[in-house]
């Protein structure tokens, strides 16, 4: 019975370590996820015509709508670069959100600052995660 206890113990502890950590990333990305859909969906309610200035008036919007959403948990975040307007055919709004977590973010992408949590685990590798997590929306107007 000893041995068996020995034998499994930390295989058992290593997997609910390794859930939870999952739990805590994967509800972070699905936090980030929802802020930025939310921030990019509120650039449906710019009426066009009322601004001589639509894309400045569209990122001002889904800034604003960022700014109400709680991000907290990811420490400091500055908000103001996380939704950018995309010249094209037609004119988009792209909302991205990083958060570092072994690694570094891609190019362009609005990480959270300083005092964000660089490694959700304190067993170093074990599990292991992706170099960032990345919430992206984008919205055609």
């Amino acid at each position: 019975m000893a041995l068996e206890f020995l034998l499994l113990f930390p295989f058992v502890i290593s997997l609910i370590y390794a859930a939870g950590v999952y739990g805590v990333m994967f509800t972070w990305q699905f936090k980030m996820q929802a802020a930025v859909d939310r921030s990019a969906a509120a650039v449906m309610a710019l009426d066009r015509g009322s601004t001589s200035e639509p894309a400045v008036a569209a990122a001002a919007l889904a800034s604003g709508a960022l700014e109400k959403i709680d991000l907290t948990f990811l420490g400091s975040v500055s908000k103001g670069g996380v939704c950018t307007y995309e010249a094209g055919s037609p004119d988009m709004i792209v909302c991205e959100l990083g958060v570092p977590l072994d690694g570094g973010c891609p190019a362009g992408v609005t990480t959270a600052g300083a005092d964000a949590p660089k490694q959700l685990g304190f067993f170093g590798g074990f599990p292991p995660l992706p170099d960032c997590l990345v919430a992206s929306a984008r919205v055609a107007f």
